[in-house]
């Protein structure tokens, strides 16, 4: 049996492209979602001192979710 052996030596690569990207993308969402977790516990005082009120928040909260429920 012949086996075409650059091919097997690439496989590899192409397996762990995709598995990177999603580890990257992944850590990326779990940082985004702690931080605005300490945003939403966070006081009234803080928020307005950095300009944030609230409801961007709870917006933007809504809006993480619903796209991470489309894919």
């Amino acid at each position: 049996m012949l086996v075409n052996l650059p091919m097997l030596v690439n496989l590899p690569l192409v397996a762990v492209g995709p598995l990177a990207y999603w580890l990257r993308h992944r850590a990326e969402q779990k940082a985004l979602l702690k931080a605005t977790d300490e945003l939403r516990e966070s006081p009234d005082d803080m928020l307005s001192d950095i300009g944030i009120s609230r409801d961007d928040i709870t917006t933007f909260a809504f809006r993480s979710s619903a796209s991470r429920r489309r894919g």
